[in-house]
């Protein structure tokens, strides 16, 4: 059993990633206003994965937002009407679609990376890459133990 005192801190931590993670969506929402560009958060992290991992299926994009096969399927959806991505038959399994970024897709890439690095610059603001290092190791270390139990 948890002490009174590792309790009150599990719950301060639970409120404080709760809150980060508010205070990115702002900050990306915000900032996608600003520039004009008609995406939501979410489209925003598919489009980001396709930009850092290239080519890859769906259920790849789900496990890395972590988010289930619907919602992606969802998001997928809008970005191909939007004319972002497009979905091709997997070769090794019909079943698969691999999710490719269009030329209008890579096109907007030019201009969301200026907004990620303006993010990626304000968490890491006042904290050492080894802040950074630690706390994700610490992060990590909560996800296992809880896909544990």
């Amino acid at each position: 059993m948890n002490s009174p005192d590792d309790i009150i801190h599990i719950k301060a931590l639970g409120e404080a990633v709760s809150v980060v993670r508010d205070a990115m969506r702002h900050f990306v929402q915000r900032r996608l206003r600003e520039e004009n560009i008609d995406l939501t958060f979410e489209m925003l992290q598919v489009i980001s994965t396709l930009m850092e991992q290239g080519e890859i299926n769906q259920q790849e994009i789900a496990n890395l937002l972590n988010k289930d096969k619907t919602s992606i399927t969802y998001l997928l959806d809008n970005l191909t009407k939007r004319g972002l991505v497009t979905r091709m038959e997997d070769a090794d399994d019909r079943r698969n679609k691999i999710i490719h970024r269009t030329e209008a897709g890579r096109q907007l890439t030019d201009q969301l990376t200026p907004i990620i690095q303006e993010l990626h610059a304000a968490v890491s603001k006042g904290l050492s890459a080894d802040d950074l290092k630690n706390l994700t190791a610490s992060l990590l270390i909560i996800k296992s133990n809880l896909k544990n139990e």
